[in-house]
């Protein structure tokens, strides 16, 4: 399983340098776990994308990890 799925204690928010990379990303995040939880496509500030993972009642819950 890839490390970004897979929750580590030194594991840090993936960035993505693009909205399309992020969006896929979260697209096989859906497919896995898509059931349990809503993944949105985010921009950063200081550039590039997060993909965060939202309870269904669209609360954020935590970003994808590396």
């Amino acid at each position: 399983m890839s490390r970004a799925f897979v929750s580590e204690g030194n594991s840090v928010p993936q960035v993505f340098a693009s909205a399309e990379s992020a969006e896929s990303a979260a697209n096989l995040q859906r497919a896995m776990d898509g059931k349990d939880y809503d993944y949105e496509v985010r921009p950063r500030q200081r550039g590039g994308y997060m993909v965060a993972r939202l309870s269904k009642d669209g609360t954020f819950d935590s970003w994808v990890e590396e």
